[in-house]
């Protein structure tokens, strides 16, 4: 069924649209979330402080930049998609794809340059070790990303200015779709239901203050961030492939001579940091240049797919291509667009061994916190089950010797007033019978001394 809203409309346009929102539907929205979580992980690994090194300082920003990019076109696939048939919602998402569609284009040049740099920085480390290497530190790769990220977005803000949307709608046989930005649609569902049924698109314009300047900004653009680091990351990228031939061979040849050496004394040589060292440069370099050339397929995308350029050259052979052809063409870029932002983990994880130990220690790690936690969450539940259950039986506990403490001290009052009175009988008996001893104790003494007198006499009578 042809769309009434399109002019000249056929099954042919109606099944270039149906590709368009299988592309942006379902294509670029799975590699978006897909980059996304790639992006992530690359960040996990690369934030390591065991990647202290200048390279991984660009990759970390290299990836923050994918991510952003990636996340700030995620809603230009809701509205290319045909999801939204709302009036009011489907502009709304056109008035803020001013903002983010910009946003992603700032990250996306942001990206071109990291990648410019760690070129850059790479090739002058792999030429020039001894003078470059006080340069090549993670200080300064941080201070160039910082610049870059300032020099873009003072490039890059007239693109958030220039641009302003309305809105068309009209009856289908009175609507004109010529002119439209967005693919029309029939509007379902609107505040206003008077405009239920009737066709809808949005028009994207400048403003008049920019017109004079907007061809010779975009061409500006055009050569800054694609034509200039499409033709220094080829050369660049052409000349460390062949460093890394030549380091191969000497590390070859370097290896055997080594193992010659062992053989003959049985102790191995003093050079296996060195030789480590050389390997794990090899491989960052192997690494960079894997990125760079994915980059330049993908970017050659980009150049043979620029508006301006495909209009020049097609516009006297083939007038209609633009129309119908080049929808399709700018398709295949952004999905070309999309993967070179998604797939540098799988080159860090085939060509860096550094980076894909630290990808396991970093997993490693995470499931042992899960674990550690999954261990502590199972030990708080268990000890507060056991905890209520303990606190019921302290209550009983503690009601029991309430009542058992009280029994206790009213036996022990009641030995201690028996004790009390059997005390107070024991000392009323002592106090009596000392009484009475005292009593007796003259009496004796009285016969004593009578006994004594008389013994005494008795004893002077014999002597007589």
């Amino acid at each position: 069924m042809t769309n009434p809203c399109v002019n000249n409309s056929s099954l042919s346009s109606d099944a270039l649209h149906n590709i368009e929102i299988i592309g942006y539907r379902y294509v670029i929205l799975t590699i978006c979330i897909f980059g996304i979580v790639c992006n992530i992980l690359n960040l996990c690994v690369l934030l390591n402080r065991r990647l202290k090194e200048s390279p991984y300082t660009y990759l970390t920003g290299l990836a923050l930049a994918d991510m952003l990019t990636l996340m700030c076109i995620s809603p230009f696939t809701i509205t290319r998609g045909d999801y939204i048939h709302h009036e009011n919602i489907f502009y709304k998402f056109q008035k803020f794809e001013i903002i983010y569609m910009q946003m992603a284009n700032y990250f996306g040049h942001v990206s071109i340059m990291i990648t410019l740099a760690l070129t850059i920085e790479r090739y002058l480390f792999t030429t020039y070790p001894l003078k470059v290497q006080s340069f090549c530190k993670s200080r300064y790769a941080r201070n160039v990303i910082v610049i870059i990220l300032i020099i873009c977005g003072i490039i890059d803000i007239p693109r958030f200015t220039s641009d302003y949307i309305i809105s068309k709608m009209n009856s289908s046989h009175l609507f004109d779709s010529n002119n439209c930005s967005t693919y029309p649609f029939i509007i379902e569902n609107s505040i206003n239901r008077n405009h239920t049924g009737q066709c809808y698109c949005i028009i994207v314009r400048t403003h008049a203050s920019f017109n004079r300047f907007q061809d010779i900004y975009y061409y500006c653009i055009f050569v800054l961030y694609q034509i200039l680091p499409f033709i220094i990351l080829l050369y660049l990228n052409l000349k460390l492939i062949q460093r890394v031939q030549r380091s191969n061979r000497f590390t070859l040849s370097e290896l055997v001579s080594n193992q010659q050496q062992t053989s003959l004394t049985g102790t191995p040589t003093n050079h296996f940091i060195q030789r480590k060292r050389i390997r794990d440069e090899q491989r960052l370099t192997k690494t960079l240049a894997s990125i760079v050339l994915v980059f330049l397929i993908c970017n050659t995308f980009t150049i043979i797919s620029y508006p301006n350029l495909v209009i020049k050259l097609t516009e006297k052979k083939y007038p209609f291509y633009y129309t119908v052809g080049f929808r399709i063409q700018k398709l295949i870029t952004n999905i070309m667009l999309m993967l070179n932002y998604s797939i540098n983990f799988f080159f860090y994880c085939a060509f860096n061994q550094k980076f894909l130990k630290t990808l396991k220690l970093t997993f490693r790690c995470c499931i042992q916190k899960q674990h550690h936690y999954h261990r502590i969450f199972f030990s708080s539940s268990s000890s507060s089950s056991s905890a209520k259950h303990l606190s019921k039986l302290n209550s009983r506990n503690h009601s029991f010797n309430s009542f058992k403490e009280e029994a206790i001290k009213k036996t022990n009052n009641k030995r201690k007033k028996q004790n009390y009175t059997d005390n107070t009988m024991i000392c009323d008996k002592r106090l009596k019978s000392n009484k009475i001893v005292t009593k007796m104790v003259p009496v004796d003494k009285q016969k004593k001394k009578d006994d004594s007198m008389s013994t005494g006499n008795s004893n002077r009578q014999t002597s007589l």
